[in-house]
């Protein structure tokens, strides 16, 4: 299971602590905005996931001047993080993450600032299938991949 992160500020890491959050299994940010109260936590649980040895990619979505303050706080810290950090910037209503299992997508929003909102989406996986009943209804072997993948089985009738 991955958690998605949305919005930093400063007191994240106190509610991860709180509600049992698993930052382990956290690997996409997506930052809203850039008020502090969606950002100026970053950076600790940043270097939080360096000193608790999280070695999976981070990769962090949010309007451009944000890796620029990040390197920089990252760079004036003489930080060295044991897992790679990727940005992606957000400028304009797109897909951000498309993988085996969801998709997340951004669109503007109206704010003072540049502003995004996001959507999640969870893909649906194959079906399960059921052999026993397949068994019932006389369906090949051969043809269980074709019903996993959602496609029907068509029983001919003999004339």
């Amino acid at each position: 299971m991955e958690i998605f992160l949305v919005d930093c500020g400063e007191g994240t890491q106190i509610q991860m602590i709180k509600y049992k959050i698993r930052r382990s299994r956290i690997s996409h940010i997506f930052i809203s905005h850039l008020h502090g109260d969606h950002y100026f936590g970053l950076v600790g649980l940043i270097n939080s996931f360096g000193l608790l040895n999280h070695l999976q990619d981070l990769h962090i979505y949010a309007p451009s001047p944000l890796q620029e303050i990040i390197e920089w706080q990252l760079k004036v810290a003489n930080t060295t993080l044991p897992y790679k950090l990727f940005f992606h910037t957000i400028s304009k209503e797109e897909i951000l993450v498309d993988e085996e299992k969801f998709v997340v997508k951004c669109f503007p929003t109206n704010h003072r600032i540049e502003c995004y909102g996001f959507s999640f989406h969870q893909k649906e996986g194959r079906r399960r299938l059921i052999p026993e009943k397949a068994k019932e209804y006389e369906i090949p072997v051969a043809f269980y991949d074709q019903l996993k993948d959602g496609e029907d089985y068509v029983k001919k009738m003999e004339s």
